[in-house]
């Protein structure tokens, strides 16, 4: 879905995807940074990149290997926690990142919805960012879940809401069906 349009850049209700996931996250969390690369369409939206620092190994570790390091270089003054999610999931709890920094300190966090793990929504310790770099450095398996039964992880329930479609907070919009699903629910919200 988006074509040549990154996948959280394509419109919702006139905004962006990404801009829904920001504005869930916004007063949550500090600060917002994206895995992403420069000149991928992301500039516009004034928020820091954290691109990828391995050249051909896409996927969503890469990324949050990228977030880890972001954080790293801020020392003591910054956070020693990355909060994690996908930038096509626009309909998060608004209390998301305070029920997974809520649970385990030493230990990534990932949520629980339904009985099923999302894995790609996570709460990651600095500390797991010299694991993770050697993971990929050995060329280890690359689903981020792989990597969490590895190290070991916790995980964080997060209830059905009725702000998301079939009240799944961990929606995401993959096909132009999910998106047309998304535009409707959020017309019913607005009472448009």
């Amino acid at each position: 879905m988006g074509g040549a349009v990154p996948k959280p850049l394509v419109p919702l209700a006139g905004r962006p995807l990404i801009l829904h996931v920001v504005a869930r996250l916004e007063r949550q969390a500090a600060p917002l940074i994206l895995a992403a690369p420069a000149g991928a369409g992301y500039d516009h939206l004034n928020l820091p990149l954290a691109p990828d620092h391995r050249p051909g190994l896409p996927g969503p570790l890469a990324g949050i290997e990228a977030g880890l390091q972001a954080l790293s270089v801020m020392g003591t003054a910054g956070p020693d926690r990355l909060f994690v999610t996908p930038g096509d999931t626009p309909f998060l709890p608004v209390d998301i990142v305070e029920r997974l920094a809520s649970t385990d300190l030493d230990k990534p966090v990932a949520a629980v919805h339904a009985g099923r793990i999302q894995p790609a929504t996570a709460m990651w310790p600095l500390t797991v960012l010299p694991d993770l770099e050697r993971w990929l450095d050995e060329g280890r398996p690359l689903a981020i879940r792989a990597f969490l039964e590895a190290i070991g992880h916790v995980v964080a329930e997060i209830p059905a809401t009725a702000d998301a479609p079939a009240g799944d907070p961990f929606f995401n919009v993959n096909t132009p069906d999910d998106l047309s699903l998304a535009e409707a629910f959020l017309r019913r919200q607005h009472g448009a």
